[in-house]
């Protein structure tokens, strides 16, 4: 649980280094219990002011390979959050051809549609006040209010299992409109709406279809 975004997680089936490693590691640290100030002091006493830096929330440091500066250096990130549990679901790294960031961006969209407002760091808002919602920072009740009733967390771990979720919505273009524009803007393109089924009795994209109507 400790480790964040794709640090150890890589499976690409065709086992090279370069799709299988990470640039850095991404490690969460418990604001609660870890006083980030402190923490970096320690870091400086022991490998010097040159090898730590400090930015926002995190701690970086400048990491010998193996304990040998002969080998090269990694950087380690640590990152405190207040909310550990959340940090994890939001720091989950991308798939294919989308990023982590991407699935934020799309995450954005989908709540400016329904008239809220999404934060990587802290959830579900109130667009007005910037209010955190009930449970807006669960990671199920977040899929809920995105998605739809029958959404789990395991809908919104990636762009991917977002995409496939809500692509069988009449809703679909309306919701992807935000993340269609800013995405386009770095050359990706999300899926087109004729993509999606039509709504016959009895299958999910009709159940889906008659639960959003009566939320």
């Amino acid at each position: 649980m400790k480790w964040l975004g794709t640090t150890g997680r890589k499976e690409d089936p065709d086992g090279t280094f370069e799709k299988n490693s990470s640039g850095d590691l991404d490690l969460s640290v418990d604001a609660n219990e870890v006083d980030k100030k402190e923490f970096a002091a320690k870091l400086i006493s022991q490998f010097g002011k040159e090898n730590i830096k400090l930015s926002g929330d995190n701690v970086h440091w400048k990491v010998p390979i193996k304990g040998d500066p002969a080998n090269g250096f990694v950087q380690a990130d640590f990152m405190f959050s207040a909310n550990p549990a959340f940090q994890q679901g939001s720091m989950i790294g991308g798939q294919g051809v989308y990023r982590g960031e991407h699935r934020h961006i799309v995450l954005s969209s989908i709540a400016r549609a329904k008239g809220m407002k999404y934060s990587p760091k802290h959830g579900i808002l109130n667009p007005q006040t910037d209010e955190l919602l009930p449970n807006g920072n669960d990671w199920n009740q977040i899929a809920k209010e995105l998605l739809g009733q029958t959404a789990t967390v395991k809908d919104i771990r990636s762009v991917d299992a977002i995409l496939n979720y809500i692509k069988k919505l009449p809703n679909y273009e309306e919701l992807v409109a935000g993340a269609r524009e800013t995405l386009g803007r770095q050359g990706i393109e999300l899926p087109k709406a004729n993509q999606i089924e039509s709504f016959q009795p009895g299958t999910i994209g009709w159940m889906r279809q008659l639960i959003e109507i009566v939320k």
